[in-house]
């Protein structure tokens, strides 16, 4: 399944008028994640990364524009045909409630259920598969609230697979987490070739696991392209304002970015 967002205008304050576009966050926002894609949404702090994710997966409702699951657009759709295909990780872990590790995953089906409804052998089966592919089958019974930081995120991750997506949405998906774990995770991500929407604040990151790049910058898209396109020191520069060197990694080829720290006279 693709995802396309086109012509996409929000403001906080809602409204159609003039004056909440001229106030908008996100402005004519155009983007696409094709099938098996998994594309990273960079850009400084406060420039809408978030905002754009929470209009995409019905959070958020746009001023004007669409966003569009294999042409079917998400906002006339019910929010239950919504959470039948896209899954979001976000980037704080919510309340647990005392829960089990296996009984968060398990809240991934709850968009396949009516009410009433029991687990059926499927539910089970991708259950186990999720967890087994998590690295979390030894930790099911388990407390989610005695889990280190990097298993509350594979358990949501897990969560968020069971829910058989055609669309995952992650928004800082390593914050908080060591880099083992942040490599294990986007590692993990990649290899489920679902299509893939993630904001990433970390730029190696970005380089090492994205097949493609847009730049967000005060509300609009900037730049967008592959990697090594999208990470040159002069856009690094005009958008962020830091000065780097950018070059290849030696070992993966993908673009590096070492940032160099300003200088400061002794007084």
């Amino acid at each position: 399944m693709s995802l396309h967002i086109d012509e996409l205008t929000w403001s906080p304050a809602g409204g159609s008028s003039g004056g909440a576009a001229a106030r908008a966050l996100l402005r004519s926002i155009a983007l696409a994640v094709r099938p098996g894609e998994f594309v990273g949404l960079i850009g400084p702090n406060g420039s809408g990364k978030t905002s754009l994710l929470r209009c995409a997966f019905r959070y958020a409702k746009p001023q004007r524009g669409t966003i569009a699951l294999d042409g079917s657009e998400v906002w006339a759709q019910s929010a239950r045909w919504s959470a039948q295909r896209i899954a979001v990780l976000l980037q704080d872990a919510p309340d647990d409630f005392g829960l089990s590790v296996e009984e968060v995953v398990a809240m991934g089906r709850t968009p396949h259920r009516r009410a009433l409804d029991g687990e059926t052998p499927d539910d089970r089966a991708r259950l186990d598969r999720a967890l087994a592919d998590t690295g979390l089958a030894n930790l099911r019974t388990r407390p989610f609230a005695t889990l280190s930081g990097g298993e509350r995120q594979r358990a949501l991750l897990a969560r968020a697979l069971v829910q058989a997506p055609r669309v995952l949405m992650l928004d800082e998906p390593t914050n908080h987490l060591d880099p083992r774990h942040q490599l294990e995770l986007l590692a993990l991500v990649k290899r489920q070739r679902i299509a893939t929407l993630a904001t990433i604040h970390d730029l190696n990151l970005a380089a090492a696991f994205c097949d493609r790049l847009y730049v967000i910058a005060a509300g609009e898209i900037v730049a967008h392209g592959t990697p090594e396109s999208v990470l040159t020191e002069a856009l690094l520069e005009r958008v962020y304002g830091v000065e780097a060197l950018v070059d290849r990694h030696p070992v993966s080829g993908c673009p590096r970015i070492t940032l160099i720290a300003p200088t400061f006279e002794s007084p």
